[in-house]
C-alpha cells in the first residue's frame, strides 16, 4: 500500500543513492552528525515534507546483512560517563538511553574498524553502525516530521570495513528502490 506522502530522501552521498531522484527530491548532506543535522534542517524548511526517509550505508556489528529498516536510534560518540552519565546521552536534556526496539542504529563521527573499541561502555545493544542516521532522526523529531530509516549492510566494522564498504557502497539502492515502490511510491513533491 503506498502512503504518497510529500517526502523527501536524505542520504550522506551521492554514491549511495543511483536512480533514485525520479521517486522524490533527494538531500545529500555529506559525512557526518552535524553535516547531515544541517543539510536536512534545511532540507526541512526548503521542501517542508510531510514524511523525511533516510537511506544509507552502515557496517554490522551483529551479523545482520541487507537492507534493514531502523527503529532505534543512539549516540555512540556522546561520552560523559564522567559526570556519572550514561554513554549515549546527552547530559542535561532530560534524555535517556532509549528503549531498544527491532535494529538499533548506533550513529558516531568515526567510521568504524573496531566495534568493541567504538561501543565500550555503551549499555544498549547494537545492530548497525553508521554517521548520520541519529542526527537526522532528531532534526525530525525536533520539527515533528515522521522519519523513515532504511540501512544497507555493507561491511562488518573490521580491519576490512573499508574496502568492504568501497565494494558494497551502491549495492543496496536497487532493494532501496524495491521498497520506494512498494511502500511510498513517488513522492508528491516531484
Amino acid at each position: 500500500m503506498k502512503n504518497n506522502h510529500k517526502y523527501i530522501i536524505v542520504a550522506a552521498l551521492d554514491i549511495e543513492t543511483p536512480n533514485l531522484e525520479h521517486f522524490a527530491p533527494i538531500v545529500h548532506t555529506g559525512i557526518g552528525k552535524l553535516n547531515a543535522a544541517i543539510r536536512l534542517y534545511e532540507a526541512i524548511l526548503f521542501h517542508k515534507p510531510s514524511l523525511v526517509i533516510n537511506y544509507g550505508t552502515a557496517g554490522t556489528v551483529s551479523n545482520k546483512t541487507g537492507l534493514l529498516k531502523v527503529n532505534t536510534f543512539v549516540q555512540r560518540d556522546m561520552d560523559v560517563r564522567g559526570l556519572g552519565v550514561p554513554r549515549g546521552v546527552t547530559p542535561f536534556m532530560e534524555e535517556q538511553l532509549p528503549h531498544p526496539e527491532g535494529i538499533v542504529l548506533a550513529s558516531g563521527d568515526s567510521f568504524v574498524t573496531d566495534s568493541e573499541l567504538h561501543l565500550e561502555g555503551l549499555e544498549i545493544a547494537v545492530d548497525l553502525i553508521d554517521m548520520e542516521g541519529f542526527a537526522l532522526h532528531k532534526v525530525c523529531q525536533h520539527h515533528q516530521i515522521p522519519f523513515d530509516c532504511y540501512k544497507y549492510v555493507t561491511d562488518s566494522t573490521d580491519d576490512d570495513a573499508s574496502t568492504d564498504w568501497v565494494d558494497n557502497v551502491a549495492k543496496g539502492a536497487e532493494l532501496f528502490v524495491d521498497v520506494l515502490e512498494r511502500e511510498y511510491g513517488k513522492s508528491l513533491l516531484l
